[in-house]
């Protein structure tokens, strides 16, 4: 008797302790999961955030005589991207698909035709701002959403698609650029920069006969395209990445395009000694750099929270400008292109 008591004791403890054990197992994977934030996604596409950290402090020589908060905080001057492309081009008196007759040859076209739907759309019901409809309202969307391809669709529904424009009334392309391709880029592949300005409501409850009016948002990011043997280009992928107007020109220095240049290839990556000139054509900033014996450009935008955006980097061979990739691990985060995309993405679910 006593030594059957004793087994069921040690049975009892032993189940006690690996259930305590699997316990703390699922607990931990629930509270990893949790840590892992879900892709937040905005105007169809999924939302990045930029990881720049350096705690590195140098002298550097900047290219403007006052870098003022007048560049930084302060709201996009620019006029819109010019766009042929409006919703009244395609819309239909019927919604029997497919509702976009029209086949894209050219990408950037694609582009143009998604924004110049969305521009007409709007999704405010439960937010504030506006005094009556906006737009057409919900109808453009399902047009914009014919033109991500099957794959993409699969990935997001209408609806997903739709309740990403949740709190947003308008919205503006400013910028259209082609991104870096890296070397492995298959030939029905194309890359492109974009930034976008939206107005945006904030979520009221029902019942409230006060609103608290809209505000100005701004976003840039990379457009993945891809070309369709039956289709012509549809779009493959879009993130975004939130602008934020109240770090520079207080904090760090990766904003600035000379002191990145100065830093990153100069310091870090030992390739160049000095730059030479800076030339401004519009929002394009081409700085010219040298160092042992070989010349280099590199490309910046400058978006609307004043921040320069690395978008390209050439070196001179043989009298003309090759685009190249010079950036190591460490620092590709610097460069707008997909492969940062990824790391970032990977980073964040980390």
């Amino acid at each position: 008797m006593i030594i059957l008591i004793r087994k069921r004791y040690l049975l009892s403890t032993i189940c006690v302790i690996v259930l305590g054990v699997l316990c703390c197992f699922i607990l931990s994977q629930l509270i990893r999961q949790s840590a892992k934030s879900p892709d937040r996604v905005i105007v169809g596409g999924s939302v990045r955030y930029i990881l720049q950290g350096s705690n590195e402090t140098v002298s550097v020589m900047n290219q403007e005589s006052k870098v003022n908060s007048e560049r930084f905080q302060r709201p996009s001057k620019a006029l819109p991207y010019p766009n042929p492309y409006s919703f009244k081009d395609f819309q239909k008196n019927d919604e029997q698909s497919p509702l976009i007759g029209k086949r894209f040859d050219n990408p950037e076209d694609l582009i143009l035709a998604y924004y110049g739907i969305l521009q007409e759309a709007s999704n405010m019901i439960g937010y504030s701002g506006g005094c009556g409809s906006i737009g057409w309202s919900k109808v453009p969307y399902p047009y914009a959403y014919e033109l991500l391809t099957k794959e993409t669709q699969k990935e997001m529904s209408l609806n997903q698609f739709i309740d990403s424009f949740c709190g947003i009334g308008y919205t503006t392309l400013l910028k259209l650029i082609p991104a870096y391709a890296p070397s492995d880029t298959p030939a029905g592949i194309k890359y492109y920069m974009v930034e976008i300005e939206l107005i945006t409501g904030t979520k009221v409850n029902d019942g409230e006969g006060q609103h608290d009016g809209s505000q100005f948002a701004y976003y840039y990011g990379l457009i993945t395209t891809e070309k369709m043997p039956d289709q012509g280009w549809k779009i493959k992928d879009i993130y975004y990445i939130p602008e934020d107007f109240l770090c520079a020109p207080m904090h760090s220095w990766f904003y600035l395009s000379d002191a990145i240049v100065q830093i990153v290839y100069g310091n870090n990556l030992k390739l160049i000694d000095r730059i030479d000139k800076t030339e401004q054509k519009n929002d394009m900033i081409y700085i010219y750099a040298s160092g042992k014996e070989k010349s280099y450009r590199f490309d910046f935008v400058r978006i609307s929270n004043g921040y320069d955006i690395l978008v390209h980097e050439y070196i001179l061979d043989n009298g003309s400008w090759k685009e190249t990739n010079l950036l190591s691990d460490k620092w590709k985060n610097m460069k707008l292109t997909v492969e940062s995309s990824i790391a970032t993405s990977l980073q964040e679910t980390n």
